[in-house]
């Protein structure tokens, strides 16, 4: 899955960005774009995280000021949510969505 994250510095990188969130998700890519404010860049970040996982993180760390500014996550509502009810509830019970 992936999300939009912005609030990030000009001088900052993919490298930077992906070492900076492996504390708190399975960053699997990093993609920059500098397009329309190069002061104000955006990332699309790729994870190998559940989608409750990420929105519980994205929710949490939405706002967060980092070196001045507020970070901000978008996670895109098209992305596939079959793992939402796949997941084994003995993995995480929290990862799994019932509707029985």
């Amino acid at each position: 899955m992936h999300f939009i994250l912005s609030g990030l510095q000009p001088d900052t990188s993919e490298a930077l960005i992906a070492d900076g969130l492996a504390r708190y998700f399975k960053v699997t890519r990093v993609s920059l774009y500098r397009e329309g404010d190069p002061a104000a860049p955006i990332a699309v970040v790729q994870v190998n995280d559940s989608y409750v996982h990420v929105w519980e993180v994205a929710n949490r760390l939405r706002g967060v000021f980092h070196r001045g500014k507020p970070l901000q996550f978008f996670i895109p509502p098209h992305q596939r949510f079959a793992q939402l009810f796949d997941a084994d509830p003995a993995d995480d019970p929290r990862e799994a969505l019932h509707l029985d």
